[in-house]
């Protein structure tokens, strides 16, 4: 049985890596959706992930 990682010991950054590897594993959306709610931007799933892939193709 694989166990989950401990989202909330990794930077925004990291979650956002594991979740484009990880696209079903709701728990790390949802954790990443909440630190994002906490900055005071709401956003929907696919709205994030959109934003995720762009973060990381300027990055490249």
């Amino acid at each position: 049985m694989n166990s989950k990682p401990n989202y909330k010991a990794m930077s925004l950054e990291e979650l956002r890596k594991y979740i484009l590897e990880h696209r079903d594993d709701d728990d790390a959306v949802h954790e990443a959706v909440l630190r994002i709610q906490q900055d005071g931007t709401t956003v929907n799933t696919d709205e994030f992930i959109e934003i995720v892939k762009q973060r990381l193709e300027i990055q490249q």
